[in-house]
This record gives C-alpha cells, structure tokens and sequence, in this order.
C-alpha cells in the first residue's frame, strides 16, 4: 500500500512558511532532556517545536493552509489523489518528534476537521514514528473510517491507557484513500492537540481471544504476542466510539511465572514446560478473555541431518537443499486465510537448513515469479521429520498454471515419528496434474486438513 516514502522536517517547514520564529534549529544540536516534555499541542495555527514529518502515497499530499481553518491564522491540508494517479493512489503521513513527550496526563487526541465533500478517512491515530528509518509502532491507536463532513466538526481519539504514554514520539497519522468511485477528495485538520477530558468513559473494556477463556496446548518454549484489540469509549458527544489498539497497552499476569514471564508490552514468555493462565487488564480494568497455558518445553528438534541428496545436479530442479543451487522461492508460507502454519528457518548442528512448519493443516510455497518447466523431470523428493505421534496422512499438491491443474498425492501411511521420512514420489502419481511446464506451487497437507502436524522439511526437489 506504500509505494513511496518522503521525509522532510516539520522545523524547517515552519522556518520556511515563517509560522514561528526560530524553530529552525537542528535538532541534533537540542540538548538531551532529562524530564519528557507534556506539551500537548501537535498543530495549533503552526506545528509545536521538534515535530518531523514522513509522508507515504503521494507525498505531496500535505500542505498548510491559511484561508481555510477552523481558527487562528491556519491550518493542516491533505489532498487526497484519484485513483490511477501516477505519484500515488493514496495520502499518508506520521507526525512525530525527535525527543518524546509524556503523555501520560491526557486521556485524548483532539481535533477539527472538515473536507471538499462529505467523505472517510480511512485511519487516523497515534503512536506510529518513522525517525531515521527506524519504524515503532508499540502503542499505536487506530480510529478507523473516520467520516468527515464540509462542517467544521471536532473529533475525538480516546487513549487506552495514558500511562504507558511517558515516553511517546508519534503525535499523529493518518491513511486516506479514495472511496467514492475513486475520486479523491481534500480534507483539513486544525487545533491538533492532546487533552484530558472527564466526558471520555469507557463501555467496553475490550476482550481478547474474542472474550473467551481459551486453552492453548503443546505450546513450546518462545515469545508470543497477545493479538492486538478494540475497546469502546463514550464521547462528550454521547457517541459511542470504538478504537483499535494492540496488546502493548495491557497489564499481563502470568498465574505461574515459572512456566510464562510477562515482561514486555503485550508479550508472554514460555520458559518452562507446565500450566499457567494468562490474564489482562487494561489500566485498572480487567479485559474478558484468558488463556490456559500447557506448554511442553523447548521444542523437540532432529538432531541428525536427513541423508545428503546423491543425485547428480544436472538432473535435478531443486527448490530447497543445501545440496544444490535452487531456484527462486518467492516464499515458504504466504499465511493464506484458513491455513494456520507458522514456519521458522532452523539449522541442525549448525550447518543444515532446515524448515519447520509449526500448526500444519496446510501451506503453500510458491515460485509463481520463476516457474519451473519440470517436462524432463520424472520425481518430486522431499525428507520430512516429526516429533508427532500421529494417525494422520501427509499430502502433497502440486499446481500447474499452465494447465491450471493440481495433482493431488496422499502418502499411504503415516509419517514415522522422530526420524526422517524420505518421500521420492513419481510425479505420475498426483492425481488430477495434466501438465509440469509452468509449475508455480506445491502445497503440504496434513489429513485431515483440520489437523496441526509439527513437521520438519528438507531437500525438496525435483528430479529424473
């Protein structure tokens, strides 16, 4: 969706425009501070002092504006293009600060706003930075599909929790595209600021796991995030308003820290094998939804190589094996919906790559960029190891585009349990492949599909 990135300071915009004197500064020359300042304003007729700015879509999108504004001498304009248009299909940017502000005594982000023509926005929010290349995203709040009107209206974006805000850089974002049959529309925003107001409640703490008490089993050793999350807050206005917000924000509470620690925002740390209850709060609100823990421990692991391919290379197109050169992989598991895989490259005894597919009911790889022409090719090979003891079948699919066929092989027997199973299938045995000239995708399978096999792969190839 970013095609382009432009940054430039929002100092020097102001130095130029002559909004306020003597915001020229180099910002690397600003002393360190030594108490985060808790100036609440972004943009009030001119930009606070040590804002930058990063613009995405078509970057010249942003400009200010001083016959059009809510109040005072101007304020922030945003074009949005049309679709189709040459320098961007969209509008976007982060205001954001060298230096972090605390936050932590405000409760909402305010401002007005009005456009061209009654339209959505389609994000705004806070906490996203993009200083010097470097990307943070850790309390980062999304109000999403604003609808905007040709009124001067004032908006509100309530924060979760203030108190995680005393060490903030991202003042302001937003992402508008076009919706109204791809025309594009312009909107502004004046008197951006941060505010506390006793009028912003909550009606809905939020949940997560949709609010259910769910068990989580042969959960191995490793971080894991909470899923990001919604919660509903009632405005001065008495609308009711929902915001997205991810898991930073929560207070985790791990009821047996010997098997999961919860010291980092939003993240649980499997430590031990054992049982423990994962629960929430937001502030001093306890979220609905837990999560029962049985982990196993450190994840078992071969501890062999499976056998080093002997085929000769001339007769082989290989797409993953230390053995050979392969061809290009565009990647190993595109997190299709309904597939719940996870892969992560491992090594064993430090030289052998290997991929392991964690959660497999299925997975596709895909070298659609580089089919392979496999018409001399007689044999698809590839080694798979377990630590699962298991009834289930392993499946192999293969797709061909240019027949826009998909054969279809089921390994006849179950897959043997911590060793490796060397499959060498005759590619006239996948049921329903009419063609191997622009093959563009094998899919692995676990029977029934529902399943989650834990599996191990290496030297995939193909081969007469």
């Amino acid at each position: 969706m970013k095609n382009s990135k432009f940054n430039y300071s929002i100092a020097v915009l102001i130095a130029i425009v002559t909004l306020i004197a003597g915001c020229d500064r180099n910002l690397d020359e600003l002393p360190l501070a030594t108490n985060y300042s808790t100036t609440p304003e972004v943009f009030i007729d001119g930009f606070s002092a040590g804002l930058d700015y990063a613009a995405w879509g078509k970057v010249t999108n942003f400009n200010l504006d001083y016959a059009e504004k809510y109040s005072g001498t101007a304020s922030m304009k945003f074009d949005v293009p049309n679709f189709g248009d040459p320098n961007g299909n969209a509008a976007g940017g982060v205001f954001h600060t060298s230096i972090a502000r605390d936050l932590s005594s405000y409760n909402v982000l305010t401002f007005w706003a009005k456009a061209s023509q009654v339209d959505t926005i389609t994000k705004v929010g806070f906490g996203s930075s993009q200083l010097k290349g470097v990307s943070s995203e850790i309390y980062k709040v999304t109000l999403n599909n604003l609808v905007v009107t040709t009124t001067w209206t004032k908006y509100y974006i309530p924060i979760p929790d203030a108190s995680k805000l005393k060490n903030e850089k991202g003042m302001f974002y937003y992402w508008a595209d076009p919706k109204n049959g791809g025309k594009g529309f312009t909107f502004w925003i004046d008197e951006l600021k941060f505010e506390n107001l006793g009028t912003i409640t909550h009606t809905n703490v939020g949940t997560i796991y949709s609010g259910k008490d769910m068990i989580y089993n042969n959960i191995e050793t490793g971080e894991y995030q909470v899923p990001s999350l919604s919660a509903t807050f009632n405005l001065p206005t008495g609308i009711n308003q929902s915001i997205d917000f991810p898991s930073s924000y929560l207070t985790l509470t791990s009821s047996n820290p010997t098997v999961a620690a919860v010291n980092k925002p939003g993240v649980y740390t499997i430590i031990n094998k054992g049982s423990t209850l994962i629960t929430a709060k937001l502030g001093e609100n306890y979220v609905k939804g837990s999560l029962l823990i049985n982990s196993i421990g450190a994840p078992v692991l071969p501890t062999i190589s499976a056998t080093i391919p002997s085929v000769a290379s001339s007769n082989v197109i290989s797409l993953f094996s230390n053995a050979y050169t392969n061809s290009k992989v565009d990647t190993w598991n595109p997190y299709y919906s309904g597939s719940t895989a996870v892969n992560i490259d491992i090594k064993i005894n430090g030289t052998d790559d290997v991929i392991r597919y964690r959660y497999l009911n299925w997975v596709c790889i895909l070298f659609q960029s580089v089919p392979i022409n496999a018409t001399a090719m007689t044999n698809i090979h590839i080694d798979v190891w377990t630590p699962d003891v298991t009834t289930n079948k392993f499946v192999l699919k293969i797709h061909d585009y240019a027949t826009d066929s998909e054969g279809v092989y089921t390994y006849p027997t179950a897959l043997m349990a911590n060793q490796w199973n060397s499959l060498d299938i005759p590619l006239s045995s996948f049921v329903g492949l009419t063609g191997k000239t622009k093959l563009g995708m094998v899919i692995l399978a676990s029977s029934p599909d529902a399943s989650n096999l834990n599996v191990y792969v290496d030297n995939i190839y193909l081969h007469k």
